[in-house]
């Protein structure tokens, strides 16, 4: 095919785009939601890793929490700190 073909410059002047359905507008530029019907409906697509690492996180995270710190005990061997209250 020559780049200056007259058949095919004639034939594409000819040519006519197919009819514009009225549903495309109502597809492409839909309505935006609001941020309340987002939170309540809305999604994130989050890659299966990701999630996988956020759920070891929170389980880490409760596991830690759940830990007790060891609790102090007072200071009694030496009966004459504890009045001063130094161990």
């Amino acid at each position: 095919m020559e780049p200056n073909d007259p058949q095919l410059r004639d034939l594409l002047r000819e040519w006519q785009t197919p009819a514009i359905s009225p549903d495309l507008d109502a597809r492409v530029l839909r309505p935006h939601r609001r941020w309340s019907s987002f939170l309540l409906h809305g999604s994130i697509r989050v890659p299966v890793p990701v999630a996988y690492c956020l759920v070891v996180l929170l389980i880490v995270a409760g596991w830690r929490m759940s830990v007790r710190a060891p609790q102090t005990v007072p200071c009694v061997a030496d009966c004459n700190h504890a009045l001063t209250g130094a161990c």
